[in-house]
């Protein structure tokens, strides 16, 4: 996959999460996408986050833009084949902690069943949620979330000249 810029990554994660078709990507797998589109990553690591979507398998739990998030920094130090040392493991546990508490802030809530006002474990509940105006909010937890981990992703462009 390409390297893609901050600004082009989101608008293509945005655009597959909005998207009602086939091409449709769940909240948690748009946040990874965001990031493996940064990194240049393979795509098919997106599957990772199927099922982190609707808040852990449609359970209404935390948020997936959350948890693709953590998925995301958790993802990046293999993908870049860099070594993560303790502190490093250390730092990014704390700034995911912080992620959590400004998303709380944000948004009032980290539960998807909070979050939405719907119960996605049910057919109906999936189905009233997707006839609601609940989309479109979670779209701004999936592009919040793209920009409040977008400093912590270096292409590998920038890793490789880092290198040098």
């Amino acid at each position: 996959m390409p390297v893609l810029t901050p600004e082009q990554a989101k608008a293509e994660a945005l655009a597959r999460f909005t998207d009602p078709g086939p091409d449709h990507i769940n909240c948690a797998q748009a946040v990874v996408r965001f990031a493996l589109s940064m990194l240049g990553a393979d795509d098919d690591l997106m599957k990772t986050a199927r099922y982190l979507g609707g808040g852990v398998a449609g359970m209404g739990e935390a948020c997936g833009a959350v948890t693709g998030a953590a998925l995301a920094l958790g993802l990046a130090p293999m993908l870049l084949d860099e070594d993560e040392p303790e502190e490093t493991t250390t730092r990014t546990r704390e700034y995911i902690q912080e992620l959590l508490r400004d998303f709380m802030a944000e948004f009032g809530a980290f539960r998807c069943k909070d979050l939405t006002g719907f119960d996605l474990s049910t057919p109906e509940g999936h189905d009233a949620f997707a006839a609601s105006e609940a989309r479109e909010r979670c779209r701004d937890y999936v592009g919040w979330m793209c920009d409040q981990i977008a400093p912590l992703l270096p292409s590998l462009n920038q890793t490789e000249e880092n290198q040098r």
